[in-house]
């Protein structure tokens, strides 16, 4: 059972001999260990050492064992929390488990069923954590309002806002990164089916000879390797919306199947006689032009007008220059909370550049502009220095200059020098730490900076470290 080393396992226990027992088998896998002797100071050092695990004995001499549990549970909810006894009843271990312990252990302790039931805790402790944070990021997404201020926007949301309401196919048509699927996420949460599951398939992304079993289901024997029955992404939707991203890959016997699906509302499995019927809103995106796939012969045209029931156009960002600066702001302030900084702005010269950018990959590329500036910056202030070469090496365009008050037009090969020279600052800087950290030793370093050691050593002998 490797576990990482930083994992902190804390035993409270007033007999010495447990404690010591536990702690040099757990020491030896990886484990650092804490002890205490008393509930009180159990509770102390806890908040000082924030543990992952909790073996906490029930029977401390002047404590209520459960109720010391109920507070370790008060503060540390998410603690997962072992309970180690000898004569207590199967009633107090039924209380104990009600009131959060992830288990019971009897004393005389087994040493492999401790290792057993601990790892298991961690690994259902750190689930429960990655849950949490989806559900957190989840909420944020949907209490977030949309960020559009340009003029081509607020008129494609006030549509948007409108057909929500309504239970009709829509086609969004845009870009790759303009926000196709931000947009089939608002009209589901804006729509009366807004408590049951929203499914997304990248139609772009699965493999010709899986599409239909990831979209229709199959039964088992249906082909080799079909163990089991499984329901498709329809089925999965039922009651919600199945948004279908990049439905212009779809292969054409594929939305032979599709089309009949829409127009008889249910479907048969692979391998399956049973109709099922089918309650799901379809809402679909493209980056291609459909009209053009028709004329080629590689999309339907009765399927195109079957989907085309409302038709929302998403305009590049290159087209929404006024709207750079609110998206960028709005973005940086999300990785000031993501990464607990508190960058306040971007410089003169950083706005202007975004604002001259063409921006091929629109709203993601943007996002990923800012992030990675945000990561780099140290001060309170993004400076254009950390943006990448594509942006700082942008030469004059045709397109018409957008007004920035008296900014000078100096970039191109001065921005580049600094930005290589910049990169080379930080890249010696953390690898000098942690040589530093290692002691010197070049093939730890290299497995704490997920670099092979041959890339190592040539970086330190190019750097000069």
């Amino acid at each position: 059972m490797e576990q990482a080393a930083t994992q902190k396992i804390f035993i409270i226990n007033n007999e010495p001999e447990i404690c010591w027992t536990v702690k040099e088998v757990l020491s030896k896998k990886g484990f650092e260990v804490h002890t205490a002797f008393s509930g009180e100071r159990g509770l102390e050092i806890a908040a000082s050492i924030q543990p992952d695990l909790i073996l906490l004995d029930l029977q401390l001499p002047g404590a209520d064992g459960l109720e010391l549990l109920r507070r370790i549970k008060e503060r540390f909810n998410r603690l997962p929390v072992i309970i180690l006894s000898a004569g207590d009843t199967v009633e107090v271990a039924v209380r104990a488990m009600k009131m959060g312990a992830y288990d019971y252990l009897s004393k005389p302790l087994n040493v492999d069923e401790l290792c057993v039931t601990l790892e298991n805790a961690l690994k259902t402790s750190c689930l429960m954590n990655e849950v949490d944070n989806l559900k957190r990021q989840i909420t944020d997404q949907k209490s977030c309002p949309l960020v559009w201020s340009s003029p081509q926007m607020q008129k494609v949301m006030k549509i948007v806002e409108h057909i929500s309401h309504y239970d009709v196919t829509v086609l969004i048509i845009g870009e790759s990164g303009t926000g196709k699927e931000l947009i089939a996420q608002y009209i589901h949460d804006h729509s009366d089916r807004a408590g049951q599951p929203m499914i997304s398939v990248d139609c772009s992304a699965l493999p010709e000879t899986l599409v239909e079993s990831e979209l229709f289901g199959y039964e088992r024997g249906a082909f080799t390797g079909a163990h089991k029955d499984k329901p498709g992404r329809f089925e999965l939707a039922q009651g919600g919306t199945l948004f279908l991203d990049e439905i212009g890959n779809l292969p054409l016997n594929t939305q032979v199947k599709l089309l009949r699906v829409l127009e008889e509302r249910s479907l048969q499995r692979l391998g399956g006689k049973r109709e099922i019927d089918i309650n799901v809103r379809l809402i679909t995106a493209v980056n291609m032009d459909l009209e053009a796939a028709i004329r080629a012969g590689r999309f339907r045209e009765d399927l195109f007008h079957r989907l085309n029931e409302f038709t929302i156009y998403l305009p590049p960002l290159r087209t929404r220059g006024e709207e750079i600066d609110l998206l960028a702001r709005h973005f940086l302030d999300r990785f000031n909370r993501q990464f607990n900084k508190s960058i306040k702005d971007f410089s003169a010269e950083a706005r202007w550049l975004m604002r001259r950018y063409s921006w091929p990959g629109n709203v993601r590329e943007l996002i990923n502009v800012i992030k990675r500036a945000a990561v780099l910056t140290t001060g309170d202030t993004i400076e254009s220095t950390y943006f990448p070469p594509e942006i700082l090496e942008q030469t004059d365009k045709k397109d018409e200059p957008l007004t920035v008050s008296s900014e000078p037009r100096r970039i191109i090969r001065p921005l580049r020098e600094v930005y290589q020279e910049v990169s080379r600052k930080i890249e010696h800087e953390t690898i000098t730490r942690v040589l530093e950290q290692t002691r010197w030793n070049k093939v730890k370093a290299a497995r704490l900076l997920k670099i092979n050691y041959k890339t190592l050593f040539n970086k330190i002998k190019a750097l000069g470290i």
